[in-house]
């Protein structure tokens, strides 16, 4: 099985109580997260200016309610109209940027960078209406303090420790800007804050363990959908999509891309002689082998079916992609795989065509061609590999036979 559906396994084993998976899958969780969270952060940031305009018009009214004299009324315009202002100015850079943010890993970081700076002026606020003796001034801070906690592409480890020093902050502010007479009200605004964060966070506690399960589920079933579950080599689905982005690579590179088909000598006669149990192990050393040799980035190992294995080889020449296949078929031999019922060899042994896919090459004809040359080896006498610039089946298989010795 391929070690990344081993590891995605293994996490969704363990259940992952604390919100962590290991470094590599957390950082593709993180992705995930971006990507699946983007309308929620969009959502919230739209949310966010819809309070932000509520504030603004509470203040209004609060101002046209209890100020008296335009000289005091401009002297606390002068204070609260900067908060407003910086309040608008974080939102709009927010808002203007969420198409590069939707992208990026510093998403939840603007969002919560954000909300700090809402809270900050929020506090401005407080302390203008606290100085205009409105003693619920600091319940303005609610709604946005809670606004941590929601689902804006952070997880929960990073929005807990922005919401404590938030709440640390409301309350350091209340203790600053208050006075006593103020205290009780606040007390139980500030109680009922807390009631509600707390329930908030577990809320996002039970969101991101779901996200979290989504996520293994959803990488598992890809993974699936795109391997063989015997070898965890590639399936013919996946081949086809990495064949034509290698295709048009390789076009607009000028590189080769190289089609090798493997195919194990009279595996029929193994599974008949030995068991279909031994056929699997056997299929699976196989695939281990050959997986080696697709250790570049655009080159990918196939399972096509039965006992028929492929190669996808990028900006590789029918030569060296020859004297590599050869290798392959004598580290196959130093195997020693059993197979005394095999007409070619006491051990069990493959076949190779090789072909060279062109501009106009489809997979199909790319199939046909590397079939041709399985057939030539077959024809041939078995454990050699034939290609456009192999020149004779003896060549390759005394190559072949040499490396065995040297594996041996």
């Amino acid at each position: 099985m391929d070690n990344a559906s081993y590891l995605y396994r293994h996490e969704l084993q363990s259940r992952y109580r604390w919100l962590r998976f290991a470094p590599d899958i957390e950082r593709e969780f993180m992705g995930f997260l971006r990507e699946t969270q983007s309308v929620n952060f969009v959502a919230c940031a739209w949310i966010g200016l819809a309070l932000w305009l509520g504030v603004v018009g509470w203040d209004v009214l609060r101002y046209v309610q209890h100020i008296e004299g335009t000289a005091n009324e401009a002297r606390y315009l002068q204070i609260i109209i900067p908060a407003r202002l910086v309040n608008l100015l974080a939102l709009g850079a927010l808002l203007i940027n969420l198409p590069r943010l939707r992208q990026s890993v510093w998403m939840g970081t603007a969002g919560l960078a954000t909300i700090a700076v809402y809270c900050v002026c929020t506090f401005v606020c407080a302390y203008v209406y606290n100085r205009l003796n409105i003693s619920d001034g600091m319940a303005a801070s609610i709604l946005i303090l809670m606004t941590v906690l929601f689902p804006c592409g952070v997880t929960l480890r990073q929005a807990l420790p922005v919401s404590a020093v938030l709440l640390g902050a409301y309350w350091f502010a209340a203790w600053k800007m208050l006075p006593l007479a103020h205290w009780m009200d606040f007390r139980e605004t500030a109680s009922l804050l807390m009631v509600c964060m707390a329930m908030m966070a577990f809320g996002s506690y039970l969101r991101e363990r779901g996200a979290r399960e989504q996520f293994l589920l959803r990488r598992l079933l890809d993974w699936e959908a795109a391997h063989d579950p015997l070898t965890g080599l590639a399936n013919r689905r996946s081949f086809q999509r990495h064949f034509d982005v290698c295709l048009a690579q390789a076009q607009r590179d000028g590189k080769t891309l190289m089609l090798a088909i493997l195919d194990l000598d009279h595996f029929k006669l193994y599974n008949d002689h030995y068991g279909h149990k031994a056929g699997d192990r056997a299929l699976q050393q196989v695939a281990l082998v050959l997986g080696h040799y697709a250790a570049r980035p655009m080159d990918l190992a196939i399972r096509l079916g039965g006992e028929e294995f492929g190669l996808l080889s990028y900006a590789d020449e029918a030569p060296a992609l020859t004297r590599r296949m050869q290798h392959l078929l004598a580290q196959l031999q130093g195997l020693h795989i059993l197979h005394e019922y095999s007409p070619t060899a006491s051990c069990l042994t493959a076949s190779i065509g090789i072909a060279q896919a062109e501009p106009a090459t489809t997979t199909d004809s790319l199939f046909l061609q590397a079939d041709a040359q399985l057939y030539r080896a077959k024809e041939a006498g078995r454990n050699r590999v034939c290609g456009p610039d192999v020149s004779g089946a003896a060549e390759g298989t005394k190559t072949a036979e040499k490396a065995a010795v040297a594996a041996a």
